[in-house]
Protein backbone atom coordinates (compact mmCIF):
# COMPACT_ATOMS: atom_id res chain seq x y z
CA UNK A 1 0.00 0.00 0.00
CA UNK A 2 3.00 2.06 0.49
CA UNK A 3 3.40 3.10 -3.65
CA UNK A 4 -0.34 4.35 -3.16
CA UNK A 5 -0.53 7.90 -4.04
CA UNK A 6 -4.26 8.15 -2.61
CA UNK A 7 -4.82 11.83 -1.20
CA UNK A 8 -6.78 10.50 2.11
CA UNK A 9 -8.33 13.62 4.21
CA UNK A 10 -9.92 13.46 7.80
CA UNK A 11 -12.55 15.92 8.49
CA UNK A 12 -14.67 14.34 11.71
CA UNK A 13 -15.53 15.62 14.93
CA UNK A 14 -13.61 12.35 16.98
CA UNK A 15 -10.59 14.03 18.62
CA UNK A 16 -7.58 11.83 17.88
CA UNK A 17 -9.12 10.05 15.25
CA UNK A 18 -6.56 11.94 12.07
CA UNK A 19 -3.95 10.73 14.43
CA UNK A 20 -5.18 7.15 15.12
CA UNK A 21 -5.12 7.06 11.17
CA UNK A 22 -1.95 8.54 10.62
CA UNK A 23 -0.07 5.75 13.47
CA UNK A 24 -2.26 3.12 11.26
CA UNK A 25 -0.99 4.21 7.96
CA UNK A 26 2.76 6.54 8.41
CA UNK A 27 3.76 5.91 4.71
CA UNK A 28 -0.06 6.87 3.41
CA UNK A 29 -0.65 10.60 2.50
CA UNK A 30 -3.43 11.46 5.31
CA UNK A 31 -3.91 15.05 6.14
CA UNK A 32 -6.48 16.61 8.52
CA UNK A 33 -9.37 18.86 7.22
CA UNK A 34 -10.70 18.61 10.67
CA UNK A 35 -11.34 22.62 12.61
CA UNK A 36 -12.79 20.95 15.74
CA UNK A 37 -10.26 18.25 15.95
CA UNK A 38 -8.83 19.24 19.62
CA UNK A 39 -12.93 20.25 20.55
CA UNK A 40 -15.10 17.58 22.65
CA UNK A 41 -16.75 15.21 20.20
CA UNK A 42 -20.27 15.71 18.82
CA UNK A 43 -20.96 19.71 19.57
CA UNK A 44 -23.42 21.01 18.36
CA UNK A 45 -22.28 24.16 16.75
CA UNK A 46 -19.41 22.19 15.49
CA UNK A 47 -21.72 19.85 12.97
CA UNK A 48 -24.00 23.15 12.47
CA UNK A 49 -21.01 25.57 11.69
CA UNK A 50 -20.22 26.69 7.93
CA UNK A 51 -16.93 24.48 6.70
CA UNK A 52 -13.92 27.26 5.98
CA UNK A 53 -12.92 27.70 2.28
CA UNK A 54 -9.65 25.85 3.32
CA UNK A 55 -11.55 22.61 4.84
CA UNK A 56 -13.48 22.35 1.29
CA UNK A 57 -10.45 22.94 -0.96
CA UNK A 58 -9.12 20.15 1.32
CA UNK A 59 -11.76 18.11 0.46
CA UNK A 60 -12.29 18.42 -2.78
CA UNK A 61 -8.66 17.26 -3.56
CA UNK A 62 -9.21 14.42 -1.81
CA UNK A 63 -9.60 11.04 -3.56
CA UNK A 64 -10.79 8.98 -0.13
CA UNK A 65 -12.39 11.18 2.82
CA UNK A 66 -13.20 10.03 6.45
CA UNK A 67 -15.65 12.09 7.52
CA UNK A 68 -18.71 13.07 9.66
CA UNK A 69 -21.90 12.61 7.50
CA UNK A 70 -23.31 16.27 9.01
CA UNK A 71 -20.01 17.61 7.67
CA UNK A 72 -20.24 15.51 3.83
CA UNK A 73 -24.14 16.66 3.28
CA UNK A 74 -22.78 19.70 3.10
CA UNK A 75 -19.88 19.52 -0.06
CA UNK A 76 -21.57 15.98 -1.20
CA UNK A 77 -22.55 17.39 -4.98
CA UNK A 78 -18.78 19.00 -4.85
CA UNK A 79 -16.16 16.32 -4.54
CA UNK A 80 -14.92 15.71 -8.03
CA UNK A 81 -11.95 13.72 -7.27
CA UNK A 82 -13.20 11.44 -4.60
CA UNK A 83 -14.12 7.69 -4.91
CA UNK A 84 -14.77 6.76 -1.88
CA UNK A 85 -16.16 8.37 1.33
CA UNK A 86 -15.91 6.20 4.93
CA UNK A 87 -18.29 7.46 7.61
CA UNK A 88 -17.25 7.94 10.79
CA UNK A 89 -20.44 6.95 12.19
CA UNK A 90 -22.64 4.47 11.71
CA UNK A 91 -25.93 6.23 10.59
CA UNK A 92 -26.41 7.86 7.19
CA UNK A 93 -29.84 9.49 7.85
CA UNK A 94 -28.25 13.28 7.32
CA UNK A 95 -26.97 12.23 3.70
CA UNK A 96 -30.65 11.02 3.38
CA UNK A 97 -32.22 14.48 4.05
CA UNK A 98 -29.25 16.44 1.89
CA UNK A 99 -29.93 13.88 -0.71
CA UNK A 100 -30.95 16.10 -4.46
CA UNK A 101 -34.12 13.87 -6.05
CA UNK A 102 -33.22 15.72 -9.20
CA UNK A 103 -29.85 15.33 -8.96
CA UNK A 104 -27.57 12.08 -10.02
CA UNK A 105 -26.76 10.20 -6.78
CA UNK A 106 -22.73 10.93 -6.35
CA UNK A 107 -20.48 8.71 -8.00
CA UNK A 108 -18.27 7.62 -4.95
CA UNK A 109 -18.69 4.35 -2.59
CA UNK A 110 -20.22 5.91 1.20
CA UNK A 111 -19.31 3.24 4.04
CA UNK A 112 -20.54 3.21 7.14
CA UNK A 113 -18.82 2.95 10.56
CA UNK A 114 -19.55 -1.26 11.37
CA UNK A 115 -16.48 -1.69 14.38
CA UNK A 116 -17.60 -3.18 16.67
CA UNK A 117 -16.64 -1.02 19.43
CA UNK A 118 -19.66 1.22 19.01
CA UNK A 119 -21.71 -1.54 19.30
CA UNK A 120 -19.81 -2.82 22.38
CA UNK A 121 -21.07 0.82 23.74
CA UNK A 122 -24.47 0.59 22.94
CA UNK A 123 -24.53 -2.97 24.77
CA UNK A 124 -23.18 -1.50 28.06
CA UNK A 125 -26.10 1.82 27.85
CA UNK A 126 -28.67 -1.00 27.42
CA UNK A 127 -27.67 -3.14 30.11
CA UNK A 128 -26.85 -0.42 32.50
CA UNK A 129 -30.10 1.26 31.88
CA UNK A 130 -31.90 -1.75 32.12
CA UNK A 131 -30.11 -2.59 35.53
CA UNK A 132 -30.82 1.12 36.53
CA UNK A 133 -34.34 0.94 35.79
CA UNK A 134 -35.27 -2.60 37.75
CA UNK A 135 -32.97 -1.54 40.79
CA UNK A 136 -34.97 1.61 41.24
CA UNK A 137 -31.43 3.22 41.33
CA UNK A 138 -32.72 6.72 40.31
CA UNK A 139 -34.95 6.85 43.42
CA UNK A 140 -31.72 5.78 45.44
CA UNK A 141 -30.08 8.82 44.30
CA UNK A 142 -33.34 11.16 45.37
CA UNK A 143 -33.27 9.41 48.32
CA UNK A 144 -29.68 10.41 49.11
CA UNK A 145 -30.22 14.08 48.29
CA UNK A 146 -33.83 13.93 51.33
CA UNK A 147 -31.03 12.04 53.58
CA UNK A 148 -33.75 8.92 53.29
CA UNK A 149 -32.30 5.45 54.29
CA UNK A 150 -35.45 3.70 52.34
CA UNK A 151 -35.51 -0.19 51.66
CA UNK A 152 -39.22 -0.41 50.22
CA UNK A 153 -40.77 -2.86 48.10
CA UNK A 154 -39.38 -1.13 44.59
CA UNK A 155 -35.77 -2.07 45.88
CA UNK A 156 -36.57 -5.67 46.74
CA UNK A 157 -38.98 -6.68 43.80
CA UNK A 158 -36.66 -5.69 40.92
CA UNK A 159 -36.61 -8.15 38.21
CA UNK A 160 -33.14 -10.02 38.08
CA UNK A 161 -32.10 -9.82 33.92
CA UNK A 162 -32.60 -13.51 33.86
CA UNK A 163 -36.13 -13.28 34.09
CA UNK A 164 -37.04 -10.86 31.59
CA UNK A 165 -37.23 -10.84 27.97
CA UNK A 166 -35.72 -8.15 26.25
CA UNK A 167 -36.96 -7.72 22.04
CA UNK A 168 -34.73 -5.89 19.72
CA UNK A 169 -35.74 -4.32 16.90
CA UNK A 170 -32.78 -4.49 14.62
CA UNK A 171 -30.69 -7.52 14.06
CA UNK A 172 -27.65 -6.12 12.47
CA UNK A 173 -24.18 -5.81 13.98
CA UNK A 174 -25.55 -3.30 16.68
CA UNK A 175 -28.28 -5.64 17.43
CA UNK A 176 -25.94 -8.76 17.80
CA UNK A 177 -23.89 -6.73 20.18
CA UNK A 178 -26.67 -6.20 22.39
CA UNK A 179 -27.75 -9.39 22.12
CA UNK A 180 -24.61 -11.00 23.54
CA UNK A 181 -24.28 -8.82 26.06
CA UNK A 182 -27.95 -9.78 27.41
CA UNK A 183 -27.46 -13.34 27.29
CA UNK A 184 -24.29 -13.07 29.21
CA UNK A 185 -26.66 -11.91 32.22
CA UNK A 186 -29.11 -15.08 31.04
CA UNK A 187 -31.72 -12.65 29.40
CA UNK A 188 -34.20 -14.53 26.90
CA UNK A 189 -33.84 -12.20 23.62
CA UNK A 190 -36.01 -11.92 20.56
CA UNK A 191 -34.92 -10.24 17.31
CA UNK A 192 -36.94 -8.39 15.10
CA UNK A 193 -36.14 -7.63 11.29
CA UNK A 194 -37.92 -6.33 8.03
CA UNK A 195 -37.73 -9.76 6.24
CA UNK A 196 -37.70 -13.44 7.36
CA UNK A 197 -33.84 -14.78 8.42
CA UNK A 198 -32.97 -18.02 6.39
CA UNK A 199 -31.21 -20.64 9.23
CA UNK A 200 -27.75 -20.13 7.93
CA UNK A 201 -28.43 -15.79 8.30
CA UNK A 202 -29.67 -16.71 12.08
CA UNK A 203 -27.51 -16.51 15.23
CA UNK A 204 -27.38 -18.44 18.32
CA UNK A 205 -27.67 -15.11 20.55
CA UNK A 206 -31.62 -14.57 19.35
CA UNK A 207 -33.68 -17.10 20.59
CA UNK A 208 -36.54 -16.20 18.72
CA UNK A 209 -36.55 -14.33 15.10
CA UNK A 210 -39.69 -12.47 13.86
CA UNK A 211 -40.40 -10.04 10.65
CA UNK A 212 -42.23 -7.71 9.41
CA UNK A 213 -46.12 -9.23 9.60
CA UNK A 214 -45.18 -10.07 12.97
CA UNK A 215 -44.67 -6.96 14.85
CA UNK A 216 -47.81 -7.43 17.13
CA UNK A 217 -46.62 -11.24 18.23
CA UNK A 218 -43.01 -10.21 18.68
CA UNK A 219 -44.37 -7.04 20.98
CA UNK A 220 -46.03 -9.01 23.11
CA UNK A 221 -43.52 -11.31 24.01
CA UNK A 222 -41.25 -8.39 25.57
CA UNK A 223 -40.48 -7.00 28.79
CA UNK A 224 -38.38 -4.41 27.45
CA UNK A 225 -38.48 -3.14 23.77
CA UNK A 226 -35.09 -1.89 22.57
CA UNK A 227 -34.79 -0.07 18.97
CA UNK A 228 -31.44 0.28 17.37
CA UNK A 229 -33.38 0.67 14.01
CA UNK A 230 -31.80 3.56 11.27
CA UNK A 231 -33.91 6.02 9.87
CA UNK A 232 -35.30 5.12 6.76
CA UNK A 233 -38.43 5.34 4.50
CA UNK A 234 -39.84 1.96 6.18
CA UNK A 235 -38.70 2.43 10.09
CA UNK A 236 -40.29 6.28 10.39
CA UNK A 237 -43.25 6.49 12.20
CA UNK A 238 -42.59 2.20 12.94
CA UNK A 239 -43.68 2.20 16.45
CA UNK A 240 -46.65 5.20 16.15
CA UNK A 241 -50.36 5.40 16.15
CA UNK A 242 -51.44 2.38 18.23
CA UNK A 243 -48.87 0.01 17.40
CA UNK A 244 -48.01 -0.69 21.20
CA UNK A 245 -51.44 -1.57 22.34
CA UNK A 246 -49.71 -4.94 21.52
CA UNK A 247 -47.37 -4.81 23.80
CA UNK A 248 -49.52 -7.25 26.33
CA UNK A 249 -46.80 -6.89 28.99
CA UNK A 250 -46.30 -3.00 29.14
CA UNK A 251 -42.67 -3.16 28.36
CA UNK A 252 -40.58 -0.52 28.83
CA UNK A 253 -39.12 0.61 25.45
CA UNK A 254 -35.90 1.86 24.90
CA UNK A 255 -34.96 4.02 21.84
CA UNK A 256 -31.10 3.81 20.76
CA UNK A 257 -31.55 4.07 17.15
CA UNK A 258 -33.23 6.97 15.53
CA UNK A 259 -35.67 9.22 17.12
CA UNK A 260 -37.97 9.17 14.17
CA UNK A 261 -38.72 5.65 14.80
CA UNK A 262 -42.18 6.93 17.07
CA UNK A 263 -43.07 10.94 17.25
CA UNK A 264 -43.37 12.55 21.12
CA UNK A 265 -47.19 12.31 21.08
CA UNK A 266 -47.19 8.95 20.09
CA UNK A 267 -45.07 7.97 22.72
CA UNK A 268 -47.02 9.96 25.31
CA UNK A 269 -50.21 8.11 24.10
CA UNK A 270 -48.59 4.77 24.71
CA UNK A 271 -47.43 5.94 28.16
CA UNK A 272 -50.90 7.61 29.35
CA UNK A 273 -52.49 4.37 27.75
CA UNK A 274 -50.47 1.96 29.99
CA UNK A 275 -49.27 0.16 26.51
CA UNK A 276 -46.26 0.92 27.83
CA UNK A 277 -44.57 1.35 31.34
CA UNK A 278 -42.05 3.41 30.93
CA UNK A 279 -39.93 5.02 28.04
CA UNK A 280 -35.81 5.08 27.93
CA UNK A 281 -34.63 7.91 25.06
CA UNK A 282 -31.51 8.57 23.74
CA UNK A 283 -32.57 9.72 20.28
CA UNK A 284 -35.72 12.54 19.94
CA UNK A 285 -37.86 13.59 16.54
CA UNK A 286 -35.71 16.41 17.20
CA UNK A 287 -32.20 17.33 18.62
CA UNK A 288 -31.68 19.16 20.93
CA UNK A 289 -34.89 18.52 22.49
CA UNK A 290 -36.95 21.56 22.70
CA UNK A 291 -37.09 22.31 26.59
CA UNK A 292 -40.85 22.69 26.29
CA UNK A 293 -40.92 19.14 25.34
CA UNK A 294 -43.46 17.16 28.00
CA UNK A 295 -40.99 14.30 27.92
CA UNK A 296 -38.92 16.29 30.19
CA UNK A 297 -40.82 15.90 33.51
CA UNK A 298 -43.02 13.02 32.63
CA UNK A 299 -42.18 10.86 35.69
CA UNK A 300 -41.98 7.60 33.52
CA UNK A 301 -39.47 8.68 30.90
CA UNK A 302 -35.58 8.88 31.56
CA UNK A 303 -34.07 11.34 29.07
CA UNK A 304 -30.14 10.70 27.73
CA UNK A 305 -28.72 13.35 25.38
CA UNK A 306 -28.18 11.22 22.17
CA UNK A 307 -24.84 9.28 23.22
CA UNK A 308 -25.62 5.54 23.95
CA UNK A 309 -22.52 5.24 21.18
CA UNK A 310 -21.01 8.64 22.06
CA UNK A 311 -17.95 8.25 23.77
CA UNK A 312 -15.22 6.89 24.61
CA UNK A 313 -12.73 9.18 22.37
CA UNK A 314 -10.08 6.38 22.61
CA UNK A 315 -12.45 4.25 21.51
CA UNK A 316 -14.31 5.99 18.56
CA UNK A 317 -11.21 6.70 17.18
CA UNK A 318 -9.99 3.49 17.21
CA UNK A 319 -13.23 2.25 15.45
CA UNK A 320 -13.07 4.89 12.58
CA UNK A 321 -9.12 3.81 12.28
CA UNK A 322 -10.11 -0.11 12.19
CA UNK A 323 -13.37 0.13 9.93
CA UNK A 324 -10.52 2.56 7.61
CA UNK A 325 -8.10 -0.11 7.72
CA UNK A 326 -10.24 -3.14 6.33
CA UNK A 327 -11.76 -1.59 3.62
CA UNK A 328 -8.51 0.37 2.47
CA UNK A 329 -7.40 -3.04 2.09
CA UNK A 330 -10.52 -4.10 -0.10
CA UNK A 331 -10.49 -0.53 -1.25
CA UNK A 332 -6.80 -1.29 -2.86
CA UNK A 333 -8.03 -5.06 -4.28
CA UNK A 334 -10.79 -3.49 -6.13
CA UNK A 335 -12.92 -5.57 -3.47
CA UNK A 336 -16.63 -4.85 -2.49
CA UNK A 337 -16.25 -2.31 0.55
CA UNK A 338 -17.71 -3.12 3.84
CA UNK A 339 -20.96 -1.72 5.28
CA UNK A 340 -21.84 0.20 1.73
CA UNK A 341 -24.52 2.71 2.32
CA UNK A 342 -27.63 1.94 0.21
CA UNK A 343 -29.21 5.35 -0.99
CA UNK A 344 -32.84 3.46 -1.75
CA UNK A 345 -33.22 1.11 1.01
CA UNK A 346 -31.18 3.79 3.57
CA UNK A 347 -28.74 1.95 5.55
Amino acid sequence: MSGRKDLIVVNTIVPGAYKALKEAFPDVDIRNASVGESSSPGELNTLSRKLTDDEVALMQEADILVVHPSILSKVMYDLPKTKWVQLSSTGANILLHARREDTPLPAYTVTRNFSKEVGFIMAEYVVGQIICHERSWHSSMENQQRKEFDRGNKFALFRSLSQLTVGILGTGAMGLEIAGALKCFKCRVHGYSKRPKEASERSPLFDDYWHSTQLPDFLSTCDYVVSVLPSTPETRGFLGKDVLKHAKKSPVLMNIGRGDLIRESDILQALDSGWISAAILDVFEKEPLPKESALWNHPKVVITPHVSGYGNVEIRSKSIADCFAQNYERFVKGQPLFGSLDWESGY
